[in-house]
């Protein structure tokens, strides 16, 4: 089940746009849809922890609240959810990407605009890997739940042990077990938390051994008989400990957006032109080409002059720095008049204005 909020002013076309996505979702998921009137509703909502939108629809500009002050609030404050903004507004674009804004639609739509967006969002969300995240000394730290092994604990620092590295950082082994039981974790021992399907066998010494780990970990005899439950195969839901719902600390949550738990990732938004709205994400090291023949290209620009291969784009999440590469007859621009010497390597920063032989079409690197 996926709830989508819709937050406008205008009563019909939160009327209308129901109507679009109920046709849309029905034969993609189950879903139920809240409406509110103003983004003051929505933070209402947020405030009286009634607020379970995994994905909202939203105007920038309503009589009662500025939809880039929700956005920026909820980016601000961590709330588990993704935006598109439907707007009559053409020059908030990179603004609102600033928030990580899933996609931004000019009025008025067609059903095929929104059916577009929201098939892609729920395609991304189905491969999206959910996150645990923590603050570990003053940084925000996101760990993909399915790469932790299991979590250790000592006295009150917590060791995170993942298929790539250790985290660790101080919080009680409790708040972590009410916090990821939903997720598959159980407890095997005053110090262990582990994944129960990477539980390869009960060992006769009172261990368990897990998949992708050398060394096997201690049960305790509280532990011994819902461990043995949940390796034999028993119904693994009496073996979860029955955990009462506690206030998680801001320090340690689970999120599920996709703005929370994607990547670093880079991306090309168009500000000005034949595409305004279209946000293009770029993965860390994901070399993007660029033309109008999709059988060399990634990213199609359809404009009369833009090359069959126009230029290709990197980004380099750790320098915060996009690569890029001109092949095309008719140039890429930078930054205005700028135009890039063929096959020759430049460096750009987040915020440079790109143009495909259009100067009329304009990209910003996000």
């Amino acid at each position: 089940m996926i709830t989508i909020g819709i937050c406008d002013d205008d009563h019909q076309f939160t009327d209308n746009l129901y109507s679009i996505l109920h046709d849309i979702m029905l034969p993609i998921s189950d879903w139920k849809a809240r409406i509110f009137h103003s983004g003051a509703e929505v933070l209402a909502a947020i405030a009286n922890e009634d607020f379970d939108c995994n994905l909202i629809f939203t105007d920038i500009f309503m009589e009662n609240g500025n939809g880039l002050e929700l956005a920026k609030y909820i980016y601000e404050h961590n709330i588990d959810t993704d935006i598109i903004f439907i707007t009559n507004s053409k020059e908030h674009v990179y603004e609102c990407f600033q928030y990580h804004t899933f996609a931004y639609l000019l009025k008025p739509l067609t059903t095929s605009d929104i059916g577009k967006e929201v098939r892609r969002y729920m395609d991304e969300l189905s491969v999206n890997v959910k996150c645990l995240n923590l603050s570990i000394r003053g940084t925000n730290c996101k760990i993909p739940i399915n790469s932790i092994l299991y979590i250790e604990s000592n006295r009150r620092k917590i060791t995170i042990h993942t298929k790539r590295r250790d985290y660790d950082y101080y919080e009680k082994l409790d708040v972590l077990e009410q916090i990821l039981h939903k997720d598959g974790f159980v407890r095997c021992h005053q110090s262990y938390l582990v994944q129960k399907e990477l539980i390869t066998s009960y060992n006769v010494n009172n261990t368990i051994s897990i998949n992708g780990l050398s060394e096997d970990i201690p049960v305790s005899r509280k532990h011994q008989r819902e461990i043995r439950q949940l390796f034999e195969k028993t119904d693994a839901n009496t073996a979860c400990r029955k955990l009462a719902a506690t206030t998680q600390t801001p320090h340690c949550y689970i999120t599920n957006s996709l703005q929370q738990n994607q990547e670093d990732t880079g991306a090309f938004i168009c500000t000005r032109g034949a595409y305004l709205g279209a946000i293009i994400r770029v993965k860390p090291e994901q070399c993007i080409r660029i033309g109008r023949d999709n059988t060399v290209a990634d990213m199609i620009v359809n404009l009369p002059l833009v090359s069959r291969l126009h230029c290709e784009i990197t980004y380099h999440a750790d320098r915060r720095e996009y690569e890029i590469i001109d092949y095309s007859s008719n140039g890429t621009f930078v930054n205005g008049d700028k135009r890039l010497l063929p096959k020759e390597t430049y460096i750009l920063k987040p915020g440079a204005e790109v143009c495909f032989g259009d100067r009329e079409t304009i990209y910003k690197l996000g």
